[in-house]
């Protein structure tokens, strides 16, 4: 009965104006899938996901616990093994002195061995020159550390012998980043006298624009080439875009080739000056000041072809320090107080933006800065070498080309210090101090120095030799207390000079040895035990302020200046033999004569031709008879002549009254020959 009530109920309503019912609504379940993390256990050793799948009973859109009719696994499968390998590295650009290539990347194909193709990462792994040291060096890509990427070199000790530098093992991080920078050259007149030119001639510079400035500045300097008595203007330059690696730059650059081309047919000119200069690729830089505190320090600057900061070497446990492939330093190079270094070699050193500094390194007996075969070492600022007792000379600064300063002090072991001949001017001052054995200088071609020249206490120095071609000192020349300085001659070129003081020098005999000077702001003579003659100078003409002699115990004459004829003050002091003024005999006008304690002058008498004075002071003079200024017309300001015992007073009196013409505070007659008595 039900059966039927359902059948007709059904055909009722298909049969009525109602829209027709889709069984497969009332009848449809969804497949659903689920998908859960598997952790590891027993379906997946590694863990990985749980696919669960089964109909939607309820219609809710999600699959529910009890609707799951299956589970799949899919699990993560073991992960590709990092792996290693290492083959030898041979001498090159990789490693200077050889060692290891390890190359490491994922095992992909689960072969246990790491394929050509699986290589994602190498690392060279370099012997050094110290031992049991060693350097790792891997590239660096652009980004945060070095924007237009490098390398990154790692250096330490290796601790477990094994020829690998581990992570462990690694003390010291040095980032030498990559600049691109284009290549710049340029031809410049070299004057006459400049090294290595006599006659002048013609300099070609090149080298890398690394600032991008357009302009090729001295630090950027890479490559130079001289061609002597050749202008400027007939040598011509063509660049090549490309030097490809080898011996000329290890790792590829440009080369730039200059030629004389007198005819102007843009070809060389038949047996004329012809060469080629090389610009290596840009140094990779390290930005910082970097302090070397031990033999791994030094290794890890391998590879840096440019400290933007100063350089400091302070190890006193190292015994070498070798840095042949460090070309600038923006900063200065301080080597100081490295009480076991035997040898400093920078051979490849071109550029330094601030000074050398050599100081207190008592074993020091090997130098080699910059290599004057390929260029010139030029420092902006000064070069000072102070207490190296045990280095023998100075060869090793050959290439050394200060702008501003050179300071030697107290290098006990140099007795021929070798010549230094680039160096032709300098800004600063030049010091010789404190040198037991020196006996010579090593500037044979300087000839001008903007600031002062000390040439103090060096114990077996005869004579300034090496400044032969010295012409001009804008500050003080200072020759002071040098024992067995005997000679000046080689001085002879000197034309002009700021300050000329000659002190001390106990054997000096006389001023001899000044042929050329013209010129000086002062002179002081003073001291100089055995010295019997000062002067000696025939062409000198002006003496802006004082010519002065000192307490120079046998000096007897002052003579030999038959140019002179401009002087302010000529001062005689403390000369026990002094009997003649003779050099001073063409002067009319000074601003003061000053004669004291010179127990053996008997008179002023060679001052003939004087006429005007300012201060006029006469003191203590015991043999002192007669002033003798008879030309003698006006003394300005101050009148001073006192305690000349044998002096009549009447004389002194008479000349004041005819010359004198200032303040009556400024006349003091007194303590002379009041007995005597006047014509």
């Amino acid at each position: 009965m039900r059966r039927t009530w359902g059948t007709w109920g059904l055909l009722a309503l298909l049969g009525s104006g109602c829209d027709a019912i889709d069984l497969s609504d009332i009848t449809r379940r969804d497949a659903k899938t689920r998908v859960r993390p598997e952790p590891a256990g027993e379906h997946c050793p590694l863990g990985g996901q749980a696919v669960l799948t089964g109909l939607d009973q309820d219609r809710d859109g999600e699959l529910d616990d009890a609707e799951v009719t299956a589970t799949h696994y899919v699990c993560d499968r073991a992960p590709s093994e990092v792996r290693t390998r290492a083959r030898a590295e041979p001498h090159g650009v990789n490693c200077a002195l050889g060692g290891q290539a390890v190359q490491s990347g994922l095992d992909r194909d689960a072969s246990g061995q790491l394929d050509d193709a699986e290589v994602t990462t190498t690392d060279y792994v370099c012997a050094t020159a110290v031992a049991n040291v060693l350097v790792r060096v891997r590239p660096v890509p652009p980004g945060a550390q070095c924007a237009r990427g490098g390398q990154v070199t790692h250096a330490g000790h290796d601790a477990n012998g094994n020829g690998l530098l581990e992570d462990a093992e690694i003390s010291r991080e040095v980032y030498g980043c990559d600049e691109r920078a284009p290549v710049l050259s340029r031809v410049r007149e070299l004057p006459s006298s400049v090294a290595p030119c006599d006659r002048g001639g013609a300099v070609v510079e090149a080298g890398a624009d690394l600032d991008l400035d357009g302009t090729l500045d001295a630090e950027e300097l890479d490559a130079t080439a001289y061609a002597c008595d050749v202008a400027p203007a007939y040598v011509k330059r063509v660049h090549y875009a490309m030097e490809p690696g080898g011996m000329n730059c290890p790792t590829g650059g440009t080369g730039v080739n200059a030629f004389e081309d007198a005819d102007g047919d843009g070809s060389p000119d038949a047996n004329a000056f012809q060469t080629t200069v090389y610009v290596c690729q840009a140094p990779r830089i390290h930005d910082g000041d970097f302090v070397v505190t031990s033999a791994v320090d030094l290794v890890a600057l391998q590879g840096v072809g440019r400290l933007r900061g100063t350089l400091r070497i302070e190890a006193p446990t190292l015994t070498e320090a070798i840095l042949p492939t460090l070309p600038v330093i923006d900063g200065s190079l301080v080597v100081q107080g490295n009480s076991s270094l035997r040898r400093l070699f920078l051979t490849s050193l071109r550029f330094v933006g601030g000074s050398v500094e050599l100081r207190d390194n008592a074993r020091l007996d090997g130098l080699g800065l910059g290599d004057d075969t390929r260029g010139l070492l030029r420092v902006a600022g000064s070069l000072v070498v102070e207490n190296n007792p045990a280095l023998p000379d100075l060869l090793g600064l050959v290439a050394v080309v200060p702008a501003h300063g050179i300071s030697l002090r107290a290098n006990n072991a140099i007795v021929q210090p070798g010549p230094l001949p680039n160096v032709v001017t300098l800004q600063g001052s030049l010091v010789i101090e404190d040198h037991l054995q020196l006996d010579r200088t090593p500037f044979i071609h300087l000839a001008h120095v903007h600031g002062d020249v000390f040439i103090v206490n060096n114990a077996k120095l005869p004579g300034p030799f090496g400044l032969d071609q010295l012409l001009t000192v804008d500050g003080e020349l200072e020759l002071r207390d040098n024992p067995v300085l005997e000679v000046l001659h080689p001085l002879a070129r000197l034309t002009s000079v700021g300050d000329l003081h000659i002190l001390g020098n106990a054997r000096l005999p006389d001023t001899t040895g000044f042929a050329q000077l013209a010129r000086a702001r002062r002179i002081l003579i003073q001291g100089n035990p055995v010295m019997t003659r000062a002067g000696d100078m025939p062409l000198l003409a002006q003496v802006e302020r004082d010519f002065s002699v000192k307490y120079n115990a046998g000096l007897q004459r002052v003579h030999g200046l038959p140019q002179l004829r401009s002087v302010s003050v000529v001062s005689a002091v403390g000369n026990g033999h002094l009997v003649s003024l003779e050099a001073f005999h063409t002067q009319t006008r000074l601003d003061t004569l000053e004669v004291l304690g010179n127990a053996r002058l008997t008179a002023l008498g060679d001052f003939p031709a004087l006429r005007h004075l300012d201060f006029l002071n006469v003191q203590g003079n015991e043999e002192l008879t007669d002033l003798g200024l008879g030309e003698l017309a006006r003394v300005l300001t101050n009148f001073v002549v006192v305690d000349n015992v044998k002096l009549p007073t009447c004389k002194a009196t008479a000349l004041a009254t005819r010359a004198f013409q200032g303040e009556p505070a400024g006349l003091h007659i007194d303590l002379n020959d009041d007995t005597a008595t006047c014509p």
